[in-house]
């Protein structure tokens, strides 16, 4: 018998996307079926964030001026690098207090694949926590994980084996999550995808669930284990400053 946490977790996706699905209906505009269902994801994510983790949209950036894509949501900390809100929500998040980026798809295509990929690689190329070595070069730390969540597929095969086959190179998302397909992780270290396929013989969104269970675990190891950080490279006033006296207060 499933558990309280976990009838919570699929009853909120269930209850979200069956508003999505209602508000989404006969609107004949993309952009805003988009919108609806990056704000019921949010939705179904927000409630899971540990205590220093907030959601958000917008680019993330980082210290050596670059500037990823449009992101659907991004899951945030302010407790190395505050980002730059325009409002509430909408910002530039420096990279090193981003944990999750996500990508959120209406009905998973082969074109939407691609789309979600191109954001993602944009995300890659972003430095985080840079470090000059001893030959001159820059080596960057660890980067957000990448979140390619869907509401719905045009296909009923494999959605890992599809992503493999619209995806050159190295994968630049760490996760897939497909309501009623299944749920997996990439090990970059094996270049495998791990996961879930969902069953009909299983409850309903036993794959989200699996997602938020993993997603959970990771924001609750890394509140007390974050890494520091000087945001003041975001701002490059070490090239004004005369007196390296200066340099904090």
């Amino acid at each position: 018998m499933p558990s309280k946490h976990f009838d919570y977790i699929s009853n909120k996706i269930a209850s979200a996307k069956r508003e999505a699905d209602s508000l989404a209906s006969g609107v004949g505009h993309r952009g805003i079926e988009g919108e609806i269902r990056e704000i019921a994801a949010r939705d179904c994510v927000e409630p899971f964030l540990t205590q220093s983790y907030q959601c958000g949209t917008g680019k993330v950036i980082d210290s050596r001026r670059a500037i990823s894509d449009q992101i659907d949501l991004v899951v945030y900390h302010r407790k190395v690098a505050p980002p730059i809100l325009v409002n509430r929500d909408l910002g530039l998040y420096p990279v090193e207090c981003v944990r999750y980026v996500f990508e959120i798809k209406t009905k998973l295509t082969a074109a939407e694949i691609k789309d979600a990929n191109k954001k993602f690689r944009s995300v890659s190329l972003l430095t985080s926590f840079p470090k000059k070595q001893p030959d001159g070069t820059i080596q960057g730390g660890r980067l957000p994980a990448t979140v390619l969540l869907a509401f719905g597929s045009d296909i009923k095969g494999s959605e890992v084996q599809r992503y493999m086959k619209h995806t050159e190179g190295v994968s630049p998302c760490t996760a897939i999550c497909v309501l009623g397909k299944g749920y997996w992780v990439h090990d970059y270290a094996s270049k495998s995808w791990y996961g879930y396929e969902s069953r009909a013989d299983h409850p309903p969104y036993t794959e989200f669930c699996h997602f938020i269970t993993g997603f959970m675990n990771t924001l609750a190891a890394e509140e007390t284990s974050m890494r520091p950080f000087s945001p003041g490279a975001y701002v490059n006033g070490d090239e004004f400053l005369t007196d390296p006296s200066q340099s904090s207060v």
